[in-house]
């Protein structure tokens, strides 16, 4: 059952971020940091209001040490805005931290930031969830400790149940992402495979630090998606092990994906054996 949570007990500290009809703010609950995303009540978007249920009743259930917690959900917000409330990581997505702090991100870091994202994505897909919106901005971190950073895998508007869902969903903001099986045509139905490839996609993210296929315009990035001609260039540097897992995840054949319970226990191996490559970033 979720909990529901009166906007007078919260505060608001400062904004993090703001698009469409939705604002995130750094706030404070019961004496303990959340995040509060805010969505106007009033915005006519179907699609706006859909994910903000999708994320309720497939986030209010879970419960994982590398899945952002989930508290609660606001209905009497102001300016008759409903939100929810969730747990606040400190450094924010993982993209940012990619870009704020690669000098100080070392091979090892980027390992357990890796095993980590692997660890939620076990858990939702031992649950039946597909995340669907798998990339850098919806993993979030904590690199307060020096010597271990935390990973966890968050906004889960767009997941979906596997294999009873049809897919249905604008592809703008994903497409970098998106298997190829999304986009030609060739299933209806969603997949824990389109999470694990658009995982290959992340581990060439937190690789690089760079944001793939910058540059590319939108019609060139999605016909070489659906030809199975575009992946992203894998620098010289990269560990023999790293790449073969990454492209082992952007597999065009979804069945040649690994799952992620696979992943991460390759991850780990490799984490353990604290090899000294560089990444060469």
């Amino acid at each position: 059952m979720c909990q529901i949570i009166k906007d007078d007990d919260l505060e608001e500290l400062r904004e993090l971020s703001s698009i469409d009809y939705r604002i995130v703010y750094h706030g404070k609950w019961r004496g303990s940091d959340v995040a509060i995303k805010r969505t106007n009540r009033r915005c006519s978007s179907d699609r706006l209001r859909n994910e903000f249920w999708n994320e309720v009743s497939n986030h209010a259930g879970l419960h994982h040490p590398n899945v952002v917690a989930f508290y609660g959900i606001v209905l009497d917000g102001h300016g008759g805005s409903i939100a929810t409330v969730t747990e606040y990581m400190v450094n924010g997505s993982l993209r940012t931290a990619l870009w704020k702090n690669s000098k100080s991100l070392g091979r090892h870091k980027r390992l357990i930031i890796a095993m980590d994202a692997a660890f939620g994505m076990e858990y939702l897909h031992h649950k039946n969830i597909v995340h669907f919106d798998l990339k850098s901005d919806n993993l979030h971190v904590n690199l307060t400790d020096p010597r271990r950073p935390i990973c966890k895998v968050g906004d889960l508007g767009l997941s979906k149940v596997k294999c009873q869902t049809l897919i249905s969903c604008g592809v703008s903001g994903m497409l970098p992402w998106m298997a190829p099986e999304l986009l030609n045509g060739t299933t209806s139905l969603v997949s824990e495979k389109v999470d694990v490839y658009s995982f290959g996609i992340v581990l060439w993210e937190i690789l690089t630090g760079e944001e793939p296929y910058a540059g590319l315009h939108y019609g060139a990035i999605l016909g070489g998606i659906v030809m199975n001609t575009l992946r992203p260039p894998v620098p010289d540097s990269c560990d023999p092990e790293w790449r073969s897992l990454m492209e082992q995840c952007w597999a065009t054949e979804p069945l040649q994906r690994p799952s992620f319970t696979q992943i991460a226990a390759r991850l780990r191996s490799m984490a353990a054996a604290k090899k000294a490559q560089p990444y060469g970033n």
